[in-house]
């Protein structure tokens, strides 16, 4: 029997700023309007720019495409954290 791995998308890694209601008029008149949203954390605690630096330097797992997706698995993701939390004696 195989396991199937959870997958997890950037913000489910990443810190996500806050974000206020917005309101405005599209050219073709029409009201639109974009929701609040709250600052979140992510697993990481990093940015996404930040996240992407360590991708590039090789230092954090690659994504995997799904189409237009990246995403993540998360055995490596906790793999990744685990490697992190012990050379830098943080348990």
């Amino acid at each position: 029997m195989t396991l199937v791995d959870r997958y997890l998308r950037m913000a489910d890694l990443a810190n996500q700023p806050a974000r206020e209601a917005k309101t405005y008029i599209a050219k073709s008149g029409q009201k639109r309007t974009v929701t609040a949203k709250p600052a979140t954390r992510g697993i990481t605690g990093f940015s996404i720019k930040h996240i992407y630096h360590l991708i590039k330097n090789d230092q954090f797992p690659a994504p995997i495409k799904i189409g237009h997706a990246s995403v993540w698995r998360l055995s490596e993701i906790n793999e990744w954290l685990d490697s992190h939390t012990a050379t830098n004696g943080v348990v």
